[in-house]
């Protein structure tokens, strides 16, 4: 809800400039300087249900990248921050920067698991196919973190900096891989499997991305789910051996349409180039 504060006939003008704000709250005609003060808002829910607020300076340097926010500001801290991509029209996004005294990087924090299964012919029983048992563990990943190129906001699923490795998987993110049998014999239970999870982040999976086979024989994609709001991805692969994913290039990622961005901790700063 909008509040409007003031009193002056110029009020429109800034109620319209307020309006152009994702999370503009209010605002206050200045009459000495015949300018608006717009207040936007954003806030971070825990699972308690607890609500905290947070002020951002409308005035406050809108970064287009980790390497522009430690160029212009001097900041060398890792962590949590407000960029605003070109590739995303420059809407707020919120990016953790690191390396940021060396070369930094991009990464998205998620959520929830996103997690990545290899079912390979090392965990087969005597190298045959389509037996109800395995050799375990299966190799994964499991993504705390996912590197993005900035600029197209393309994911760069072969960096493993913040994601836990079980095994020697040779997949990357996005992808799953099986090695239990020909897709066609049945009964035959298949063990790759993938989920990808962006809720809460602010982003969503490009919708024009499309997931199928990428390598196998006697394989196929199984089981693919997409929600609604386009955070979420998951499927099932089977082959003899299979490897599925996106067969479009590179997972994108855009802005989605989820209104509240849950946040770390948000800092406002006043540096210039």
């Amino acid at each position: 809800m909008t509040i409007w504060s003031g009193n002056s006939s110029d009020l429109m003008r800034c109620g319209v400039e307020c309006a152009k704000e994702q999370y503009c709250v209010s605002l206050l005609y200045d009459k000495t300087t015949g300018s608006c003060k717009l207040f936007s808002v954003v806030f971070d829910s825990d699972e308690s249900g607890n609500i905290d607020y947070w002020i951002l300076n409308q005035e406050s340097t809108r970064w287009e990248s980790c390497q522009e926010l430690a160029s212009c500001s001097g900041i060398t801290t890792d962590g949590e921050y407000w960029i605003y991509p070109t590739a995303i029209n420059g809407r707020r996004t919120k990016i953790y920067c690191h390396n940021l005294a060396s070369t930094p990087l991009h990464y998205v924090t998620l959520k929830y698991p996103n997690r990545f299964i290899q079912h390979d012919k090392l965990n087969l029983i005597n190298g045959l196919e389509c037996l109800s048992d395995f050799k375990g563990p299966l190799n994964s990943l499991d993504f705390s973190k996912v590197r993005i190129q900035i600029e197209n906001m393309e994911v760069i699923g072969s960096d493993y900096t913040f994601a836990s490795l079980n095994g020697s998987p040779y997949i990357q993110y996005g992808q799953a891989l099986d090695c239990n049998g020909q897709a066609l014999r049945h009964p035959c239970p298949h063990f790759g499997n993938a989920t990808i999870n962006v809720r809460e982040t602010g982003l969503a999976l490009d919708p024009t991305m499309v997931f199928g086979l990428v390598m196998g024989y006697s394989a196929e994609i199984r089981d693919f789910i997409r929600s609604d709001d386009g955070t979420k991805i998951s499927f099932s692969c089977a082959g003899w051996c299979a490897k599925c994913g996106p067969t479009t290039g590179p997972i994108r990622f855009q802005r989605s349409k989820e209104f509240s961005m849950f946040l770390v901790f948000v800092k406002s700063f006043l540096f210039r180039c």
